[in-house]
């Protein structure tokens, strides 16, 4: 499936690890109470606020969401820039690869007088920031075909002109280095920053390191859980790891975290069957 292909193997020992799982689940469950293994406990990591569209999710499917922020979203250097780039540039697209970014040119937007722009999404997360202002010119006249950097900059329709890009200081610069390859000019404006926030965080670690799945949805979050939990290798061998995309599942890797999974098509469902699929692979 799709999803099976959107795994990270990540120990040579990764043909064992199911029957592993099964056995060291069982074992912690003890005899003749399979049916409480139905009550997973899935951890969200995301900034508060940010975790209601999942947290319905996990509720619908009789999951019990651990809320556990991780990170918080604040102001980049470039922040102060935005409004007068929104009315000076002219840009032909505005590009936005976040719910933060699209937050973020929301008051930037407004801040500039509201001026016109066509605005392209990542992906729908994004792209329903803009659509719930109800306002007909920032709805997204472009989202790629699939949520990341890669297509973004492939897809982005042309003639190749001027875009402008709120973006995280922390992105990587593949989705403009895409873009100036097509001929693009590219005007990056490092917007919002992500940082580690683990404030209400320490007293839920050993709750959270029980918890049967744990859950990302950037880098930030990924190495914000690691250093909060003192090393990977402090997971229980069956904890299913899932991320909303590839990147996170990378960050993941690189961290040496194990039994992770992402989708191929980023976004909400695909994360929610990520998640579904690791806890039926790792915890039977």
């Amino acid at each position: 499936s799709n999803r099976t292909r959107g795994r990270v193997p990540t120990t040579a020992m990764a043909l064992g690890r199911t029957l592993h799982a099964k056995s060291a689940h069982m074992d912690r469950l003890g005899a003749g109470s399979r049916a409480s293994a139905s009550r997973m406990t899935v951890v969200l990591t995301r900034e508060r606020g940010k975790n209601e569209k999942l947290r319905r999710e996990m509720e619908k499917r009789g999951w019990n969401a651990l809320e556990m922020p991780l990170v918080k979203a604040v102001n980049g250097p470039d922040v102060r820039k935005l409004p007068t780039a929104l009315r000076e540039i002219k840009a032909d697209w505005v590009v936005l690869t976040s719910p933060e970014a699209a937050t973020v040119f929301l008051n930037g937007w407004q801040e500039a007088g509201e001026p016109d722009v066509r605005v392209a999404a990542v992906g729908r997360g994004t792209a329903e920031i803009l659509e719930q202002q109800e306002e007909t010119r920032l709805v997204p006249a472009f989202v790629p075909s699939v949520a990341n950097a890669k297509h973004f900059s492939a897809e982005l329709p042309g003639p190749a002109g001027t875009v402008l890009y709120p973006a995280s200081a922390k992105a990587r610069t593949e989705l403009e280095d895409g873009l100036r390859a097509r001929g693009f000019a590219v005007e990056r404006l490092n917007t919002y920053n992500t940082i580690t926030d683990v404030t209400h965080a320490e007293e839920l670690v050993s709750a959270a390191l029980g918890a049967e799945a744990v859950t990302f949805a950037s880098p930030s979050a990924v190495r914000a859980w690691v250093e909060i939990i003192q090393g990977a290798d402090k997971m229980s061998p069956t904890q299913v790891v899932a991320c909303i995309g590839e990147t996170s599942a990378n960050a993941c890797k690189k961290l040496g975290l194990r039994n992770v999974y992402f989708p191929e098509q980023p976004g909400l469902v695909g994360w929610v069957n990520s998640i579904e699929e690791g806890l039926q692979q790792c915890t039977q």
